[in-house]
């Protein structure tokens, strides 16, 4: 199958050679998440892309003064975009866009069969389609603070925490059925259950032998024969956190296990526990502890094992 409107197909269609993406599996697909930017004016038409039954959601980070968009051939109205906001594009609808500026912006990629599996547990799905005002570059809080979350991540230079992107992925999803498609989860309802203990050990043992690389929420939900959503809420009902919190207090448990022994220097603890980089590891380790990583270390006995 031919790959979708995401990563170095997109960046084709704005001329564009390996954008950052990232990624999250979804019981019978992908979301998907691409930066493209570009500094220099004179762009132009974006090439077509192929008809598919998935939306693009584009959030511009950049405001553009000029650009024109069609819609299967036809010219549709627009006006000058505000950095910060947001248009959904149909792929099925072919469209094409133009403009003669600098651009920066973060395109979802959501097909259509990704939402649908949203609402599965009961047997009651959500809608594949979502409604928006066509032409439209909406100010929605909810994404913006999604695509600015994402955006380190899009930027790492090692590891990235592929939790905490399926989370904010599948945030995104919800936040779209929702909003936009007028779905209220029945699961969101239906049981108040936790996970079996079993279903609890296995996980936390999966996420504890990858602590580094992370192991994806599609993963851990199969292991509990559960759908995704189901999981993350009975993992939160048994544990009081998300899957993501649960493994970022285990990476720090580990990351003060290993500040012990001085001759390791906390950038390569940072790694070794599956932070981005060093800047990473401190931010999350000083919101946990309330003191930071170099701080902590210089009071720990240097005959510490």
């Amino acid at each position: 199958m031919a790959q979708g409107a995401y990563g170095e197909r997109l960046g084709r269609s704005f001329n564009l050679e390996t954008p950052p993406t990232l990624g999250s599996r979804t019981e019978r697909g992908h979301l998907i998440v691409t930066e493209l930017l570009r500094d220099k004016p004179g762009f132009g038409f974006t090439e077509p892309i192929a008809p598919e039954s998935a939306y693009l959601l584009g959030l511009q980070l950049r405001g553009i003064t000029h650009h024109e968009l069609w819609v299967d051939g036809r010219s549709i109205p627009v006006s000058p975009i505000a950095p910060n906001t947001t248009h959904l594009f149909d792929l099925e609808c072919n469209p094409v866009c133009y403009t003669n500026e600098p651009f920066h912006d973060l395109f979802f990629y959501v097909p259509r069969e990704a939402l649908a599996e949203l609402g599965g547990d009961d047997g009651k799905s959500a809608p594949r389609d979502l409604h928006w005002p066509r032409g439209a570059f909406l100010g929605d809080e909810v994404i913006r603070h999604i695509g600015y979350a994402l955006l380190p991540a899009l930027h790492a230079q090692q590891h990235t925490n592929q939790t905490f992107v399926d989370h904010v992925l599948l945030a995104l999803r919800s936040h779209l059925v929702t909003t936009y498609g007028g779905f209220r989860a029945a699961t969101a309802i239906r049981s108040q259950g936790g996970l079996a203990p079993w279903q609890e050990r296995r996980v936390k043992e999966l996420m504890r032998t990858r602590l580094a690389d992370g192991v994806p929420l599609i993963e851990l939900a199969r292991e509990c024969n559960l759908s995704t959503s189901t999981f993350v809420r009975a993992f939160r009902r048994s544990t009081g956190m998300s899957p993501h919190q649960w493994l970022m207090a285990r990476r720090i448990d580990s990351a003060v296990a290993l500040m012990g022994d001085h001759s390791r220097s906390l950038a390569d603890i940072a790694l070794l526990c599956g932070f981005a980089d060093q800047s990473h590891f401190t931010r999350v380790f000083t919101a946990r502890l309330g003191v930071r990583p170099g701080v902590y270390r210089a009071n720990l006995p240097k005959s510490q094992p």
